[in-house]
């Protein structure tokens, strides 16, 4: 045994031996001795080290030095009969204990053979633990009623480890700051509200269309403009409002259709089944109010717009030639918005690391807008170009220029469907895939592992497996844990602490992607960086990114606040955010800071087991035996990201089947403008009917034009999706594939096709068309 002193005459490098330890070593002042001892290093691992030590002096064994209260009571070693029944927790070599070692217990018991200086002590001894075993006083001036004041005066309850939590405070703001499902599906709702009102537009301009000889006499007639604009903007007021109306009754139904499925076929995003709906007043006016707001926005735009023509031109039905400075700042508009996404792909896919999908989604989006400007000027200068020669297929691309605000329309619509629709179902997760690559979600691990009771060493010991009978072939990372709050898609609630892991970043080095990193950060390998001393006193930790952004609504390189044990406050900075991971709920730091601030906990409680696929189940098996007294609870990695992004997979899912549903409502657009086209040539189709063209004939110009119109917007939106969702398509998380994408859009196209053929063929075995022709 070795303890210190505090004595100014000894230094660093020397030693004090007692008579009983010189003679045994038969060492003298002045000789070298070479001092061996153990070095506490994760999971109770005991590394031994040496230093070399000069004899200062050699002290009798007198009360003073042979002082058996100078050792720290320890169960198990300081109560023991002789030596051989120590039970320290350390590895001792009972072998080679002597007899005179035994007479040597039985007199002084724990009592120093050695002494060094306590500034030496520290440094070799000092651990997480602690720095001291005991303080030791002056008996002589000692005063109990004086040290019990002093200590009361200045030891406070922060100091060792208490804190007091506004826990009903906290409960309230996580509540409050939960999902907002009003805002997620009005945001989901997206398409549909954009379709909705692209079709009231579309409606009330049909509309003035078909009422432009009305229109015309009234101008004529001497009325004012803003008179006829309050004819159409009160006709379109009654209609929007008898409309909103009704949708009051009908958005009743429809939200408990979706409060229904909720319960049952999307139980992943609440994870309960009995939400219940609450009519609030203020609410269904609100909705009446922005619904009729936006409709007579739509209706005020349209009119304005459409009284720009002068009152010779409203006979024609023709649209307006747009200016050439106007033409020109369009034509700028669109090679902007297509030259700066493509310069984004291009620099993205030249990066060697990470994509960012958001970056890609915004340059789709601009890229979407860029190709609907394009599909304008195509049918602007086809209508300006001069024609030689006539054709069927010619003629049907002539007639989309009669009216361009229309056949942009119905681009728009099918682009904006597609885009939705397509892109939605690319980031569709499938975390089975590639469950064993060490860049996905599992880290090329096969199961993570949780335990009631800390394991206190290390899974990958031999020994300790020989020990426990452990034959199957793995290799265990071990995290260390301190309790927080459920920070997974689990939870609706906002979180401000979720748990943190401790770990060896080199046990992560090559696993696992990342989705971003803070500005700086520049490091190969990202978990190497929780070893780095920070500016400031901050921490680096890792996190999922879905934890950061939604469980913590935060982004990388903002903090978190911790209280370690000490009372202290422990600052987290969020250096990374990984790709769908296991760690969804954790935030992840290195051991080295953890046990710095949590030096009492002990073990493991959280597992990621390697091994071969083969053998999975045997191992699984095995561990479960062998564990079971820690309760040792184990999941499949692939299943457990399966459970926690099955929310999000869930969003996704709603989200494309409101696509679908905006697609439905740009179908009936689409057969809206077909029927009306239709009707309002029925004099130009009977002529033709009568100069002889067959039905069949004109079948196909009638589908043509509108194929042409479908095939462009789904075209231009699918094109635009797959940029858009490009990382989406380079990942090993998500089942986006070629093959689904497309499936999708030939459904889109097939149910199109559908329409178009069934309308153009009613219209056109309909008699009254000739009639009408006999008619005039």
């Amino acid at each position: 045994f070795v303890s210190s002193i505090e004595d100014e005459r000894l230094s660093a490098n020397e030693i004090i031996l007692t008579r009983w330890a010189a003679d045994d070593l038969d060492a003298d002042p002045g000789d070298k001795v070479l001092l061996k001892y153990f070095e506490i290093g994760p999971l109770r691992q005991l590394t031994e080290k040496e230093a070399e030590f000069t004899v200062k002096e050699v002290v009798p064994m007198s009360v003073i030095w042979a002082d058996s209260t100078r050792m720290p009571w320890l169960p198990g070693l300081s109560d023991a009969g002789h030596c051989r029944e120590w039970e320290a927790g350390v590895p001792i070599n009972l072998d080679a204990i002597r007899d005179k070692d035994e007479d040597y217990w039985n007199r002084w018991k724990g009592a120093p053979k050695a002494y060094i200086s306590l500034d030496k002590a520290r440094e070799i001894w000092e651990n997480r633990f602690g720095i001291y075993t005991a303080v030791r006083f002056s008996s002589s001036d000692f005063d109990i009623e004086k040290f019990n004041a002093a200590f009361a005066e200045n030891i406070h309850p922060g100091d060792l480890g208490m804190a007091f939590e506004a826990v009903r405070e906290q409960g309230i703001s996580a509540s409050q700051n939960g999902t907002d499902f009003s805002s997620l599906f009005l945001g989901l709702s997206f398409f549909i509200l954009a379709a909705s009102i692209i079709l009231t537009s579309l409606l009330f301009r049909l509309n003035l269309e078909a009422r432009s000889g009305e229109v015309g006499i009234l101008t004529a007639l001497g009325f004012k403009e803003n008179q006829v604009r309050g004819i159409f903007i009160l006709e379109g007021l009654v209609v929007a409002a008898a409309g909103g109306i009704a949708g009051l009754a009908l958005s009743f139904l429809f939200t408990r259709g979706v409060f229904h499925i909720l319960n049952t076929l999307w139980f992943e995003i609440v994870r309960t089944n009995v939400l219940m709906i609450k009519i609030v007043p203020f609410t269904l006016m609100a909705g009446l109010v922005v619904s009729l707001a936006v409709s007579m926005a739509a209706i005020v735009i349209s009119l304005l717009r459409y009284q720009r023509r002068k009152t010779a031109d409203l006979q024609k039905r023709s649209d307006v030639e747009i200016k050439k400075i106007w033409r020109q700042a369009l034509n700028g508009l669109m090679w902007l918005l297509i030259g700066i996404p493509l310069i984004i792909f291009v620099i993205q896919l030249l990066m060697p690391r990470e994509l960012n999908p958001m970056l890609f989604f915004i340059s789709g989006a601009l890229l979407l807008s860029g190709l609907l400007l394009v599909y304008r000027r195509i049918i602007t200068d086809t209508g300006l170009q001069k024609s030689t020669g006539i054709s069927m297929d010619k003629l049907a691309r002539l007639n989309l220029t009669r009216n361009r605000g229309r056949s942009l329309t119905v681009v728009i619509l099918f682009a904006l469907g597609t885009f939705i629709v397509v892109s939605t179902g690319s980031y569709k997760l499938d975390l089975l895939a590639n469950a064993q690559d060490k860049s996905s979600g599992t880290g090329g691990f096969l199961y993570f592992a949780e335990t009631t009771m800390p394991v206190l060493y290390d899974l990958n010991s031999v020994d300790k497996r020989a020990e426990e009978g452990i034959n199957e072939d793995f290799r265990a990372v071990q995290f260390r844990r301190v309790e927080g709050d459920d920070a997974s898609c689990l939870n609706l609630n906002r979180i401000e602490q979720p748990a943190i892991l401790g770990v060896n970043p080199d046990d992560l080095s090559g696993r696992f992607s990342f989705a971003t990193r803070t500005k700086g950060v520049d490091a190969d390998d990202l978990w190497k960086v929780l070893d780095m001393t920070m500016e400031d006193g901050y921490v680096p930790a890792i996190a999922d990114q879905t934890v950061i952004q939604w469980g913590l609504g935060k982004k990388t390189g903002d903090h978190l606040l911790y209280q370690n044990e000490n009372g202290d406050t422990l600052r987290l900075k969020l250096i990374a955010g990984t790709t769908p991971s296991v760690f969804q709920g954790y935030v992840i730091i290195s051991n080295k800071y953890f046990l710095k601030n949590y030096p009492s906990s002990s073990g493991s409680n959280i597992f990621l087991i390697e091994g071969q696929t083969e053998r999975e189940k045997q191992i699984g098996e095995e561990l479960a035996s062998v564990y079971r007294d820690y309760g040792w609870e184990m999941e499949s990695t692939a299943r457990r990201l399966v459970e926690f992004y099955s929310v999000t997979n869930t969003y996704l899912s709603i989200f494309l089947a409101l696509g679908a549903l905006g697609m439905i409502i740009g179908t009936f657009g689409l057969a809206v403008i077909l029927a009306r086209t239709i009707m309002e040539r029925k004099r130009e189709i009977a002529l033709m009917q009568a100069l002889g063209f067959r039905t069949n004939q004109l079948f196909r110009l009638l589908l043509i034009e509108n194929l042409l119109l479908l095939g462009a917007g789904v075209l231009t939106g699918f094109i635009t999706a797959v940029a858009a969702t490009l990382p989406a398509f380079l990942s090993a998380n998500t089942d986006a594939s070629l093959g689904t994408v497309t499936l999708v859009v030939a459904l889109i196209l097939i149910n199109g096709f559908c329409w178009i053929a069934w309308l153009s063929w009613y219209y056109l075995r309909n008699r009254k068309l000739i009639t009408g022709l006999s008619v005039d």
